[in-house]
């Protein structure tokens, strides 16, 4: 057995995930080579970062967010593309689409794909490959949300793990009492936010606290959306704090306005970001140039909403999966040895991986 995975975007900073992997089973046989993600650029004018690999077997892609789904434009139709039923809904039209499970498992050229619910969105799912001694990517996952749930995945000897936040380790339930704080100012709230992503939390969360005065933007999921998709795609917990919830018309008067995109640069947030006396914009994710701008000169703020794990949440999932290779996605890795004090010897900031004949041929010392 031949097994390489190549990082082509991804590794060492937040940026559009696309991650190659071959499998050979014998000398001389076809290489099978799969896509995980094919993600876009996050900031404006910025290039993706990667091209699409020749004689692809299959893409899959972990959920329907830019910087996991946005390269798909450029992909050639004749590739299978395989992602759930609520996710395929925001890919673009011209692909060819195969279903995913959101738990459950899938043969994809003589391969087992097992997928689980990732955490993070509306039918988001992490992919474990049954190659060798499993190969595991979460995409982007939590095991904090309160909406979507997190399924423990099958061990695995190579894990490919979120590690948007780095090593910080706040709880979502500080992040929730830090914006309690900015319910008090006496202009509303706007928050860009991911449509399919934290919106609809944020509204649950609020409705929860007896809080009524949210509005969602009019391409963010509703409330019915979610009840009406797969049983396994939200917390049973939170099914009666939805059914509570009715989609009401947008409404740029409410106290808290939940709306897209998550970058403000385009939809119900770009618009009403130019609004500058009428509105107080706070940040909850990802920021982009001009809002990082906005921050720093007191015009808007940040308080990050999680949706992305904690440093306790990796570790848990490391020890969980047994893996023998870790590689920690997105985030800048400044200190190794800091990482694998924190997370285990199995941490490498490698983006190519090479085994070969089900032994390592790998030094992670190096």
């Amino acid at each position: 057995m031949n097994l390489s995975i190549d990082i082509l975007s991804g590794a060492g900073r937040k940026t559009a995930a696309a991650i190659l992997v071959t499998y050979q089973t014998n000398k001389g046989s076809r290489p099978i080579r799969f896509l995980l993600d094919a993600g876009g650029a996050l900031e404006v004018g910025e290039d993706k970062g990667w091209t699409q690999p020749d004689h692809l077997d299959a893409i899959f892609i972990s959920h329907d967010h830019q910087d996991h789904m946005g390269g798909l434009i450029d992909i050639d139709n004749k590739v299978p593309v395989y992602a759930t039923a609520p996710v395929q809904q925001h890919l673009p039209a011209h692909l060819n689409l195969h279903s995913l499970p959101i738990c459950g498992t899938t043969n994809v050229s003589g391969i087992t794909v097992t997928t689980g619910s990732a955490g993070h969105s509306f039918g988001g799912v992490w992919l474990h490959l049954d190659i060798g001694d499993g190969v595991f990517y979460s995409g982007d996952f939590s095991l904090e949300s309160g909406l979507y749930p997190f399924t423990m995945p099958p061990q695995a000897n190579i894990a490919l793990l979120d590690a948007s936040y780095g090593l910080y380790d706040n709880s979502l339930e500080q992040c929730k009492n830090a914006l309690l704080h900015y319910l008090k100012d006496d202009r509303p709230l706007l928050m860009p936010v991911p449509q399919t992503g934290r919106a609809l939390e944020m509204a649950c969360w609020l409705t929860s606290q007896g809080f009524y005065d949210w509005t969602l933007g009019e391409d963010c999921i509703a409330p019915e959306t979610v009840l009406a998709g797969p049983e396994n795609s939200v917390c049973a917990e939170i099914r009666s704090v939805l059914k509570r919830m009715k989609s009401q018309p947008f409404n740029p008067d409410a106290k808290v306005v939940l709306c897209g995109d998550p970058d403000g640069m385009s939809g119900d947030a770009a618009y009403l970001l130019q609004q500058t006396e009428r509105y107080l914009p706070v940040y909850t994710g990802h920021l982009p140039e001009h809002a990082r701008q906005a921050v720093s000169e007191d015009r808007a703020h940040f308080e990050r909403w999680n949706v992305h794990p904690r440093k306790q949440d990796l570790k848990r999932l490391v020890d969980h999966l047994e893996c023998r290779i870790c590689v920690p996605l997105f985030h800048t890795i400044k200190d190794l040895k800091e990482w694998q004090k924190a997370l285990g010897p199995s941490v490498t900031a490698d983006s190519y991986i090479e085994l070969e004949c089900i032994e390592l041929d790998y030094d992670l010392t190096v």
